[in-house]
C-alpha cells in the first residue's frame, strides 16, 4: 500500500516510510511535531515532483474536507483535501461556484498558485481571503491577503495547509464558440481583440496535430469561452466541448507525448514561440489569457527518435530562457530547481526558514537547503528555535479563534431551506459587465462557428467566413 505514495504524476520515485490520514488540524499539528521528514499530499497530480518522498512521513490531506458556507462575505471555507470538483458540485446546491476550476484538491492547487482552466480567473491566490497552515514548529497559523505569497506559491515547503477561505461568485450559464483557422495571424489577432471583451474568460489555442486528436480538422482551433450564453456552444453540447479539451492530456498521452515544460512569456512573444514551435513539429496547446504555452514530447522507443526529441527540448529550453519565460502552472518541485535563479533562491530561503527552521516539511523540494548561504544573515535562537532576525515571526497562534470554529459545527451543505440558500437579488460582479461596442460584437460574431466539431468538409461559406476573420 506505501508504494503508490512513493510516485506522483513527475514518475520520480521516492520512498515513504508511513502514510498518515489527519481528519483535523490537531492531527497535522502532532504529526509535524513528532517527525522530522514530512511530505504533504493531496492527489500526487504533480508532474515535477512536488509530492516525492525522501524516507519521509507522507500526510495524506484527503480525510480533511469540510466544507461551510458564508454567504454574508460570498465565501467558502474548505479545508486542504476537498477537490475542486467536490466544492462546485456543492456550491451549485446554492447557486454559486469557484471559478478556478482545475483537477487536485484546495490545499494542494494553493500550494502551487494554480492557474484556472478558465483562463481570466487568473491564479488561485487572486481567489483566497485566509490561509490557515501548521508551520514547521508545529504552531497553527493563520494569513491573511498581506502575507499569502508564504505559503501560496511556495509548493508545501513553509507549512501545510489546513484550511483556506476562498471568495466565491454567483454561478451564471456559460457557453463557447470555436475560431478555426490555418492562418496563425489570424489566431493572434483575434485573440488580442477577444482578451478585453469582458465576458471571455477561456481562450484555449490548439496546434493542428492536437486539434486532430481533439477530433477537429487539422487547423488551429481557439475554443473561445464566454460566462454568458453569449457563445453558440451551449447547454449539453457545452458540456460535451469542456469535458473534451479537459482531457487534452490524456489524447496526447494516449499517443506517446509527455509535458515537462509550461513557460510562461508576456503577449507579444507567445506567437513567436507557436511558430517555432510548428517549425519543430511540436505539438502544443496555449492559454493565451495567460500566456501559457504547453508543448508536448514523443516517448520514442529508438536512440535516433530519442535524440532528436532530446535536442527539441533542448531547443525550447534555450528559447524559454531567451525570452525571459517562466514557469506558469505546475511549480518548480524536484525537477526544474535549476530554473531558480540566485536571487529567487534567496528570497526562498529566506521565507523557507522563517517558518520551517528545522526544514522538515517537503525538503528539497523548490530549492535545497544548500542552495543559500546564511553567512549574511543575523541568526539567533529562541527557546531552542533558530529565527532569522530579517523577520521575526509575527503570525498569531489561532487555535479557537472564528476561522477555526467555522468549522466545529457545520462540515455539510446547507439544505435548501437554510441561510445559505443563494439569493436572486445578489449580482455577479459589475466590474465582469462592461458596455461591449458594436464593432466589437461584429468581430466576435463573425469568427464563431455554428457547430462544435464541425469537420473539414463543412460547407464552402463557413470557410470563407472563417478565413474573412
Amino acid at each position: 500500500e506505501l508504494i503508490c505514495y512513493d510516485t506522483d504524476r513527475s514518475g520520480i520515485h521516492g520512498k515513504a516510510l508511513e502514510i498518515l490520514f489527519p481528519i483535523d488540524v490537531k492531527d497535522v499539528q502532532h504529526a509535524v511535531i513528532t517527525s522530522n521528514n514530512i511530505v504533504p499530499r493531496g492527489l500526487g497530480n504533480n508532474i515535477v515532483g512536488g509530492c516525492v518522498p525522501d524516507n519521509s512521513v507522507v500526510i495524506d490531506m484527503k480525510k480533511m474536507n469540510k466544507i461551510v458556507f458564508d454567504k454574508k462575505s460570498e465565501s467558502v471555507y474548505a479545508e486542504a483535501g476537498t477537490t475542486v470538483k467536490e466544492l462546485n458540485e456543492k456550491l451549485r446546491s446554492i447557486s454559486y461556484e469557484f471559478p478556478i476550476i482545475d483537477e487536485g484538491t484546495v490545499g494542494g492547487l494553493v500550494a502551487l498558485n494554480s492557474v484556472g482552466f478558465m483562463g481570466k480567473y487568473g491564479n488561485i491566490k487572486d481567489w483566497v481571503k485566509e490561509i490557515e497552515f501548521v508551520n514547521g514548529r508545529g504552531e497553527i497559523v493563520n494569513i491573511g491577503k498581506a502575507d499569502l505569497s508564504d505559503v501560496c506559491g511556495m509548493e508545501g515547503t513553509t507549512g501545510i495547509i489546513t484550511k483556506v477561505k476562498l471568495k466565491i461568485i454567483p454561478l451564471t450559464k456559460k457557453s463557447a464558440s470555436i475560431f478555426q483557422t490555418e492562418n496563425i495571424e489570424e489566431v493572434f489577432s483575434v485573440s488580442r481583440r477577444l482578451k478585453i471583451e469582458d465576458e471571455v474568460i477561456m481562450l484555449r489555442l490548439y496546434s493542428p496535430y492536437v486539434s486532430v486528436l481533439l477530433g477537429f480538422p487539422e487547423k488551429y482551433h481557439l475554443i473561445i469561452g464566454f460566462d454568458s450564453e453569449r457563445g453558440k456552444i451551449k447547454n449539453e453540447e457545452y458540456k460535451e466541448l469542456i469535458n473534451k479539451i479537459k482531457k487534452d492530456y490524456y489524447y496526447l498521452s494516449s499517443k506517446g507525448f509527455y509535458n515537462n515544460s509550461d513557460p510562461k512569456l508576456f503577449f507579444d512573444k507567445v506567437k513567436e514561440f507557436v511558430i517555432f514551435l510548428n517549425r519543430l513539429k511540436i505539438p502544443y496547446f496555449v492559454d493565451l489569457h495567460n500566456s501559457i504555452i504547453f508543448p508536448f514530447f514523443n516517448k520514442k522507443e529508438s536512440s535516433i527518435s530519442k535524440e532528436v526529441e532530446r535536442h527539441k527540448k533542448e531547443e525550447v529550453l534555450k528559447l524559454t530562457n531567451r525570452m525571459n519565460g517562466v514557469p506558469g502552472k505546475y511549480g518548480i518541485g524536484l525537477k526544474r530547481k535549476n530554473l531558480v535563479d540566485k536571487l529567487r533562491k534567496k528570497v526562498l530561503y529566506r521565507v523557507k526558514s522563517r517558518h520551517d527552521p528545522f526544514w522538515k516539511i517537503n525538503k528539497g523540494k523548490i530549492i535545497d537547503f544548500e542552495d543559500s548561504s546564511t553567512d549574511n544573515k543575523e541568526i539567533y535562537k529562541i527557546n531552542g528555535d533558530v529565527q532569522l532576525k530579517s523577520k521575526e515571526i509575527d503570525k498569531k497562534i489561532i487555535e479557537g479563534n472564528s476561522f477555526n470554529n467555522k468549522f466545529k459545527e457545520q462540515d455539510n451543505i446547507p439544505s435548501e431551506n437554510n441561510e445559505f440558500e443563494s439569493d436572486n437579488s445578489v449580482k455577479k460582479n459589475p466590474d465582469k459587465r462592461g458596455k461591449i461596442s458594436d464593432n466589437d460584437k461584429d468581430i466576435i460574431s463573425r469568427i464563431m462557428l455554428n457547430k462544435f466539431g464541425e469537420k473539414e468538409e463543412g460547407s464552402k461559406k463557413d470557410k470563407n467566413e472563417s478565413r474573412r476573420a
